[in-house]
């Protein structure tokens, strides 16, 4: 039975309902939807526009007998004096250049994972520096900020969180409605725009095409959220996982692997981020950052990144994460921590010690950043481009309705079970179900406002 021409049926009640919703929500979704895929695909773009504009800090003339590690530090410390070293970046080919991640002193304590970086670009041969640069003032990163949090912090965060959390809604209510009642066939668009009708058949195909893709991104791109990501997944989706031994780990360690990061920048795997670090133990801290780089090399690392003690009983830890950019295989990922008293190996944290929650996020925040090789870039930029379609048909239709007021309410009943359904799915999402409750309550008081009879 067709649920939009059978009226007075049970199905078209609820179609109605849904359909209402579906708008209500759209519209305060779409705006949000646009600037995450407008912005993600401008983020992909300017991966390879940043290496095309630095390139002449991050390459430099392929050598044989590059110095070793320690004498490029010291050229940096003699060079930044007021500056601490936070981590280091070996070249990943011959023709790359050595990097330092460096921090203001007042800020080093804790791993100063909110304080601005500075990252030194040096020839590994000559140990010439070939210029520094802030990494969160690149365009990547400043797109990234804006993607992610609408350069308003943690008010921009919830925004987003919000918008994300009813986006899924959005999907679920879209599915419904454009459920391919006549068959498959119903789904193809037609060939032209003339009418609106042609403009819903867009909007239908491609929402159908990219409903499951969209909400990979909405519930990846949520993880790192401030409330839904940072206080209600990543806890359980954390270590200490079934095959990590935490027996080194102190539980009341001041800092966690989270100070790895710096200011806008994610340098550890999610499932990582809120484990607390290892101390080393205390004595002489004798271990160098040569002793550390041929260490990390005989282990089987391949390209990773030296990060510094940054307290008194810091360690020293080598890691090799999609995430940062080392990896394009998130099983390949290895975190090491080494005492720098005694160069013992305190813990290692690889892929398979994560919790399920933690491989399927170490998996899927790469593919979402398109950070898993060439295919995964072209496969991102194909979504994004579709996700944008997406909310231009739904911007149209919006605009070519006859009235652009939102949908005549349905009756009571359907009405009232569509909002809870809606609202019992939204409890996923805390801020969400929140700015649900919300609406639904603004629209229950404007239905008794009209209902009440005018004053005498």
């Amino acid at each position: 039975m067709n649920a939009v021409n059978s009226a007075g049926s049970g199905p078209t009640r609820f179609y109605r309902a849904v359909w209402r919703w579906h708008f209500l929500v759209g519209m305060l979704v779409l705006p949000f939807l646009f600037m995450l895929a407008f912005t993600g695909l401008l983020m992909l773009l300017s991966k390879p526009l940043d290496t095309a504009l630095n390139a002449s800090l991050q390459t430099v003339e392929a050598g044989t007998n590059p110095l070793p590690a320690s004498v490029l530090l010291e050229t940096v410390e003699q060079q930044y004096p007021h500056a601490a070293v936070k981590l280091y970046l070996p070249p990943q080919a011959a023709d790359q250049s050595a990097r330092f991640s460096l921090q203001p002193h007042s800020h080093a304590g804790h791993g100063g994972h909110h304080a601005p970086a500075t990252v030194v670009y040096l020839n590994p041969y000559t140990g010439q520096i070939l210029g520094d640069r802030d990494p969160a003032a690149s365009l990547y990163a400043r797109i990234k900020t804006l993607h992610g949090s609408l350069f308003l912090g943690d008010l921009g965060d919830a925004l987003i969180e919000i918008a994300a959390g009813l986006a899924v809604l959005m999907i679920v209510t879209g599915l419904y409605l454009a459920w391919p009642k006549g068959g498959l066939r119903t789904l193809i668009p037609s060939r032209t725009v003339s009418s609106r009708a042609d403009w819903r058949g867009w909007h239908l195909g491609i929402g159908w095409l990219i409903a499951l893709p969209l909400l990979f991104f909405l519930i990846s791109g949520l993880a790192w959220t401030n409330i839904w990501g940072g206080k209600l997944v990543q806890p359980w989706g954390s270590l200490p996982g079934t095959r990590f031994d935490a027996t080194q780990v102190v539980p009341e360690a001041v800092d966690s692997h989270q100070a790895m990061n710096e200011a806008g920048l994610h340098r550890v795997p999610w499932a990582v981020e809120q484990t607390p670090m290892p101390q080393g133990s205390e004595g002489d801290r004798s271990l160098r950052l040569d002793d550390v780089v041929s260490q990390a090399r005989a282990q089987g690392f391949g390209n990773f990144r030296v990060h510094f003690p940054q307290q008194d009983n810091g360690v020293w830890t080598v890691s090799a994460t999609t995430i940062a950019g080392d990896l394009t295989n998130p099983m390949d990922e290895r975190i090491l921590h080494l005492d720098p008293a005694t160069g013992q190996a305190l813990q290692e944290i690889r892929f398979a010690d994560y919790p399920a929650m933690g491989k399927a996020m170490a998996a899927s925040i790469p593919l979402h950043q398109g950070d898993l090789g060439l295919w995964n870039w072209l496969l991102n930029l194909l979504l994004v481009t579709l996700i944008l379609a997406l909310t231009v048909t739904g911007a149209l239709l919006w605009w070519k309705r006859q009235s652009r007021r939102a949908p005549p309410r349905a009756e009571p009943g359907p009405a009232r079970t569509v909002a809870m359904i809606m609202l019992v799915v939204a409890l996923a999402f805390p801020l969400s179900a929140a700015a649900l409750l919300a609406i639904i309550l603004v629209d229950a008081l404007l239905v008794l406002r009209k209902a009440a009879p005018a004053a005498p």
